[in-house]
Formats: structure tokens, C-alpha cells, sequence
């Protein structure tokens, strides 16, 4: 019993640590997205060329998705009562948590070159 509750205050503990730095990284995405709809295709590359931008930019995903894997996890372990799906389910989750986050790097590291 005190494995699974070690387990369960862990990633509850670790979903609140992505959220604390996701708050501020989020406040500066805003001021910057405003600002990004506006750029021209070149202003926006010139934009993926500033290193802390690129940076910032892939710690949000980074974070944003590994705060979603975990929220779904226990979606997934409140709710579904069959392994197999709950299995399936999780594994989809992580698969898509994997997959955008450094698909997203890469093309702005690729952009940012």
C-alpha cells in the first residue's frame, strides 16, 4: 500500500511542478503569440532564430504535454476499469506526448537555423 500511495503523490507532485513552470512560460507565450500573428513568414523565422525564443518555445511543449500524459494517466486510472484498454489508452497518450513535442522542436530548431 505505501508503494502505490509513494507512486500516487508522486505524480500528483510532479503534475503540480509542470504546472507552476508552465504558468509563467504560458503569460509569455501570450505577449508573444500576440505579437507573432502579425509577422510575415521571414519575421517569424528571424523570431525562431533568437535562441531564448526557441528555448522557451520548446520548454512549453516539453512541459504542456508531460502535464497531459500524467492528467490523462489518472483520467485513464479513475475511469477505465479494463487493463487492456487503460494499457492501449495510456500507451496512445505517451506515444502522442513523445511525438509532437519533438516534432514541434525540431521544426523550430530546423526554422531557427
Amino acid at each position: 500500500m505505501g508503494n502505490i500511495m509513494n507512486k500516487v503523490v508522486s505524480k500528483w507532485l510532479m503534475q503540480r511542478i509542470a504546472a507552476v513552470f508552465l504558468a509563467p512560460l504560458l503569460i509569455w507565450f501570450l505577449f508573444k503569440f500576440d505579437n507573432l500573428m502579425t509577422y510575415s513568414y521571414s519575421e517569424a523565422v528571424m523570431f525562431l532564430n533568437n535562441k531564448i525564443n526557441i528555448l522557451t518555445l520548446s520548454l512549453i511543449f516539453i512541459l504542456a504535454f508531460f502535464h497531459m500524459k500524467i492528467g490523462f494517466s489518472e483520467i485513464f486510472e479513475d475511469y477505465i476499469h479494463d487493463e487492456k484498454i487503460k494499457k492501449f489508452a495510456n500507451l496512445l497518450v505517451l506515444l502522442i506526448s513523445l511525438t509532437i513535442p519533438i516534432a514541434a522542436v525540431v521544426v523550430m530548431i530546423i526554422l531557427g537555423l
